[in-house]
């Protein structure tokens, strides 16, 4: 099992209106074996990779606040905590905690730029058991409106510290950093040459070997490419659209 130190990256999930839908295509695509949640876990269904934990699925209810998405969860010690940091600093938390049986207690949240987030307390599950191999997660990158003020923000609740590694004339983007020094995730800035229609979001990238075989078949399964195969700053990579919209990334994993 990875080591997760405070306010890094350590779990993904994904909410949908079909699960049976998201099963089939993400089984497909990664390869990714089901484990069916039972009433201790609210019916949350894990994703299995060669046996360990990478990823978690819930039905989304008619009625929910926000679209069928990916959400990255930070590593926590304490949830009550985190939470009134989250509010004291220009976040706003969602609803109440949830606890997912003996596996974890979570919250979602939305930062000064409106992404939403999760915030993840472990209980039994630490996080994914797998990280960089094919079909589990190897990064996750912030895209944000309010480059600033998100900055701020996740300095002060989760103790990140910021890399700057702009290139001349781009937009700014960092490299977020826990306090052991360790990086934990990408912050870019959504600047006016994005479509204002695009909000500030987070991207889960899993990890590949084969871009373009895997993007391929993505969208052979019903995947909208909505960005081909690129080389970007943490590395080979490609931006899809999952069965309902939900955005999501291909990478090929820098492990040098």
């Amino acid at each position: 099992m990875p080591d997760y130190p405070y306010g890094s990256p350590c779990w993904v999930d994904l909410l949908a209106s079909d699960v049976d839908r998201a099963k089939a295509f993400y089984g497909e695509l990664f390869g990714w074996q089901w484990l069916a949640g039972d009433p201790a876990t609210g019916g949350y269904t894990m994703a299995l990779l060669g046996g360990q934990p990478v990823a978690g699925l819930s039905r989304r209810p008619p009625d929910a606040p926000v679209p069928s998405q990916w959400t990255t969860y930070l590593r926590v010690g304490d949830l009550a905590v985190a939470a009134r940091a989250v509010n004291a600093y220009g976040g706003r938390t969602l609803g109440r905690p949830v606890p997912i049986g003996a596996l974890a207690r979570t919250l979602i949240a939305v930062d000064p730029g409106g992404a939403y987030f999760g915030v993840w307390e472990p209980g039994d599950l630490l996080g994914s058991g797998v990280l960089d191999e094919p079909g589990s997660l190897t990064w996750n990158e912030l895209l944000t409106r309010d480059y600033d003020a998100v900055q701020a923000f996740h300095l002060r609740v989760f103790g990140h510290g910021f890399t700057d590694e702009t290139e001349p004339g781009g937009p700014r983007w960092a490299t977020a950093r826990t306090e052991d020094g360790n990086p934990a995730y990408g912050l870019a800035e959504i600047d006016e040459e994005w479509p204002p229609e695009i909000p500030s979001h987070w991207v889960v990238s899993f990890a590949t070997l084969d871009l373009e075989r895997d993007v391929a078949r993505a969208a052979d399964l019903g995947a909208t490419v909505l960005q081909p195969p690129f080389d970007g700053p943490y590395g080979m990579g490609a931006v899809l659209a999952g069965p309902e919209g939900e955005v999501f990334s291909l990478m090929v994993p820098d492990l040098d």
